[in-house]
């Protein structure tokens, strides 16, 4: 429960305190008892002391080590022992022998136009109070236990399914960028150690960046573009790439390899070898708002499997990491294909 930060720290620290100040407010004071302190006060607050102690015993050690592991006889022990302690140790610890408890008075009649209450003593009326109490204490440990577990099941699914994509995307990519310097390198073009030394730039980010969680953007924006640069020796006069980057330099974070699947998209489908294409890349970022805007014309067939590995990949991450923070729009028709994303970045 503390792993993820001082705020819950503080949550934790402010309500223990005020369970234990519960019996300052809500506890009776018989009319014998002098002094701030009665011994009922005191015996209610040793009670919520021993709870709050049983509340995360049974969070951190019980459940992990008893109940998660099926051992029920152990943990019924634990609990069982528990609660019998928290019944019996107040009295005793304030020099009151439970069962030697005297009986409440009989009363007959309405007494403040309520029925009256069930025979029995002080110390009987104290059992109820802490059974009713520890139940919904220990209810309250289990089910955020529970929880918490929960949550780590769906985080560690998570992080496999993220590997997984990024065991895809970083292939395939690799494969596309060494078909570019081959064809620079048949066409024994003067850029071809321009290209190589591109794509070790892109390499070096692949190997040394993109198994994080987040980057520097400007890192990001960097590889962004020696990939356009390396397209752009390959490809030459055949496409007219208008790219514009509006993006201060800051400390933003965002996911590696979450965007170049849209342009590497463009550049595999709207280049025509016979004319000049047109593709339009912008990025931008205003306070923490990054968009990216990829356009351009279909000239080749549609990939079989649809919207292709690398974009079908990023829209599954986009979801992962930004389940509620991106938009994506995309326009697929026979002649154009746009993007349009927004993102809210860290």
């Amino acid at each position: 429960m503390f792993k993820k930060g001082g705020k819950y720290l503080r949550y934790h620290v402010l309500g223990s305190i005020a369970f234990l100040l519960l019996p300052l407010l809500l506890s009776p004071r018989p009319p014998e008892e002098i002094g701030f302190l009665s011994r009922p006060t005191i015996r209610d607050f040793i009670g919520n002391f021993l709870m709050l102690s049983v509340f995360y015993l049974n969070y951190y050690l019980f459940i992990p080590a008893f109940y998660f592991k099926k051992k029920y006889i152990v943990y019924t022990f634990c609990i069982v022992t528990a609660l019998l302690l928290i019944c019996l140790l107040p009295s005793l610890l304030t020099g009151r022998i439970p069962w030697n408890s005297p009986p409440l008075p009989i009363h007959t009649g309405l007494v403040d136009g309520m029925p009256p209450s069930p025979r029995g003593n002080h110390f009987t009326q104290e059992i109820r109070h802490h059974i009713f109490l520890f139940i919904i204490v220990m209810l309250t440990s289990v089910l955020l236990r529970v929880r918490e577990r929960w949550f780590q099941a769906e985080t560690a699914r998570y992080n496999d399914e993220l590997s997984h994509l990024k065991a895809q995307i970083n292939p395939h990519f690799l494969f596309n960028t060494l078909n570019s310097i081959y064809s620079l390198a048949l066409a024994k073009d003067d850029g071809a150690p321009d290209a190589i030394v591109e794509l070790s730039e892109l390499m070096r980010y692949i190997i040394k960046d993109a198994d994080k969680h987040e980057v520097l953007l400007r890192k990001e924006l960097a590889y962004l573009n020696n990939y356009i640069a390396l397209q752009q020796s390959r490809l030459g006069r055949t496409v007219d790439i208008m790219y514009e980057v509006d993006v201060a330099p800051g400390d933003k974070m965002i996911a590696p390899l979450i965007i170049i699947s849209f342009i590497e998209n463009a550049f595999k489908y709207g280049v025509n070898p016979d004319k000049t294409s047109v593709i339009t890349i912008k990025l931008e970022l205003k306070q923490n708002i990054f968009s990216l805007y990829v356009a351009n014309k279909k000239v080749t067939k549609a990939p079989v499997d649809g919207d292709g590995i690398g974009v079908g990949n990023t829209k599954k991450r986009l979801q992962l990491l930004y389940p509620s923070r991106h938009e994506l729009q995309i326009v697929d028709n026979d002649i154009n294909f746009s993007v349009n994303l927004i993102m809210h970045l860290t």
